[in-house]
């Protein structure tokens, strides 16, 4: 059984007058949503303040409307799982962010869950009780039996997935079938399934969802987006699964550079008017080399535009300008990786950081990477012993690749820190590997200190030393 490996390799195990008991009780106490709610991430929701940015109006129309109508109007027999695969950056967590928007506009949206790795968002046990409880907060009776299922069971949400999935779906639905009544809110969104901690656990969520299509347990159709890791292109390949899904591939594509041009020049023209720079600016051969420099990918676009953007630079020009001497730099197809582009331009990022933080910097990055609660502004602050104004500062200088809100730090793509974590694309920069090994016994001492200090914060010593 899944759970029998909880005392696994125990030794001189000893329980004086257990707790358990105790705790299941004060447990069942709570309602049973409050379990489900504490057991869920409310940050992966579509809704949420870190949610990923929609597609830029008038881009991406034809995967929209092929995502939407399969969910409207149903998808092909048996075809109840529609996985949009594709490199990273080519825009598909914007595109399942447009389509979340539009079901739950048209009450077709049961849930929506957006995995990210650099944001910590990427516990595999967490997925289905955020589904589960983002459907009951629209389904009442649905809310009603989960209560009941809940409180006799408290445990429910610590279970195996596929225990998971049982309780929280199965079970719960087939009363709910019992009692009659329709169900429109049928769609679930998986984006980011590769950034979900483990590839076993990557490969058993889609083997559950498809066994839920196959016996026709739920009555969910499923959106999951994600990397064409060999993993996962070998699970959707796998007889059982590639029977009830329906495959759709996003390229790197030069084929779209009118989208990326629509998506350039209407930001640049909003930060040209806040700035009140003269147009046409950028000029006409400087939007063409902009277009070159993204390729193809949305991602590089969005850093452009951020990067130009900076508020905290010498203006936008003077940011255009670094922009179109990198692009000279720049040789297409000179590397093997696909993000070969755009490691380019993460360097002139990391570049421009001034030499007196850019340690501070790396040090922040490196915390993030190291624990769950790094993210938090205020542990990471207080492991780094920054002062409020110091940590804001050193923040600033990548405001091209994430932003710092009042209480975490969100980045905008997981490229990034995969770029910052491979000493053969970061170079100099890298927070991992050989080339960190100063950076991080820095890193360790400062975790001891930390671990002894009374005047941190309880909750950040807590989670960061154990």
């Amino acid at each position: 059984m899944a759970e029998s490996h909880m005392f696994q390799n125990a030794q001189g195990f000893v329980m004086n007058q257990p707790q358990i008991n105790q705790t299941q009780v004060s447990q069942a106490e709570k309602r049973g949503l409050q379990i489900l709610l504490e057991a869920s991430l409310p940050t992966a929701a579509y809704d949420s303040s870190e949610h990923p940015r929609n597609c830029h109006p008038g881009t991406r129309i034809q995967y929209i409307d092929q995502i939407v109508n399969w969910g409207i109007e149903g998808p092909d027999p048996g075809h109840r799982i529609f996985w949009l695969k594709g490199p990273a950056g080519v825009g598909k967590s914007a595109i399942a962010q447009s389509c979340a928007d539009e079901f739950a506009t048209r009450k077709r949206l049961a849930a929506a869950f957006f995995f990210s790795r650099p944001n910590q968002r990427d516990d595999p046990q967490r997925l289905f009780t955020s589904i589960s409880y983002q459907w009951a907060s629209k389904r009442k009776p649905y809310a009603e039996i989960l209560k009941s299922t809940i409180h006799d069971d408290p445990t429910i949400v610590d279970k195996e997935l596929r225990h998971q999935f049982h309780h929280l779906f199965v079970s719960p639905l087939q009363e709910l079938a019992d009692k009659g009544g329709d169900i429109t809110e049928r769609v679930v969104i998986i984006d980011g399934l590769d950034e979900c901690a483990g590839m076993a656990a990557q490969r058993t969520i889609v083997q559950i969802v498809a066994a839920s299509i196959r016996d026709n347990t739920t009555p969910f159709i499923w959106l999951i987006c994600s990397r064409l890791e060999p993993h996962l292109v070998a699970t959707f390949k796998s007889p059982p699964i590639s029977a009830v899904t329906h495959q759709e591939e996003l390229t790197v594509s030069r084929a779209i550079d009118n989208e990326i041009a629509q998506y350039l020049t209407d930001e640049l023209a909003k930060i040209g008017e806040e700035y009140d720079i003269p147009v046409p600016w950028p000029c006409e051969r400087d939007m063409g080399t902009l277009i070159n420099l993204s390729g193809g990918l949305f991602i590089y676009a969005n850093t452009i535009v951020r990067f130009i953007g900076d508020n905290d630079s010498l203006g936008p020009e003077d940011q255009l300008g670094a922009v179109i001497a990198l692009a000279t730099s720049v040789t297409k197809g000179s590397s093997e990786h696909p993000l070969s582009e755009l490691d380019f331009f993460y360097q002139l990022i990391m570049q421009r950081v001034p030499a007196k933080i850019i340690q501070t910097v790396q040090w922040i990055l490196l915390a993030t990477s190291a624990a769950d609660v790094l993210t938090n502004v205020k542990c990471n602050r207080q492991l780094l012993a920054l002062s409020p104004s110091q940590f804001r500062a050193a923040c600033r200088t990548l405001h091209s690749v994430m932003k710092v809100e009042e209480d975490n730090i969100i980045f905008y793509h997981a490229s990034f820190m995969d770029f910052m974590q491979d000493p053969r694309r970061s170079r100099q920069f890298c927070i991992w590997g050989d080339s960190a090994l100063a950076l991080r016994t820095e890193l360790t001492q400062r975790l001891q200190a930390v671990c002894n200090d009374p005047d941190i914060e309880p909750y950040c010593a807590l989670h960061i030393c154990y």
